[in-house]
């Protein structure tokens, strides 16, 4: 086990990884090729699960609740917390870069309709979305 600090023993031969958040046996070889396949994901651009749930919980407290928007500004930045978890879930899973743009723009449309309150508009950007579903966005 290494010793910078980034390995966290939880007992029985398994470490946590700081960085990542996988808990493996670094004994075991797929455990270790799992795990550098979650930092070549992260070196790409994804988001640990933990971390992407986290910032989307975030932001839809914030869209939920008017009482959390002091600002115009925070909620276009909640908007855009909910909008990258879904493209980092979508990077980790290997959509196209040149995705990126239709990708946020359908996303932003969803998000402003659901803040709306236009189930129409909500209905039309889900339909719009489904064509990223093979990535998890």
């Amino acid at each position: 086990m290494n010793d910078d600090g980034t390995l966290i023993s939880k007992g029985a031969g398994i470490v946590e990884c700081r960085i990542c958040g996988f808990n493996f046996l670094p004994e075991v070889e797929e455990d270790r090729e799992r795990h550098d396949s979650e930092h070549l994901r992260i070196l790409s651009g994804g988001l640990p699960y933990e971390i992407r749930e986290f910032i989307k919980r975030v932001g839809w407290e914030i869209l939920d609740n008017e009482d959390l928007r002091e600002t115009p500004e925070q909620l276009e930045t909640a908007k855009r917390a909910v909008a990258f978890a879904y493209w980092a879930r979508a990077i980790s899973n290997s959509i196209p870069e040149n995705e990126l743009q239709p990708f946020m723009a359908a996303h932003f449309a969803w998000l402003d309709a659901i803040t709306a309150g236009d189930e129409e508009e909500t209905n039309r950007a889900q339909e719009t979305m489904k064509r990223w579903n093979k990535y998890g966005g």
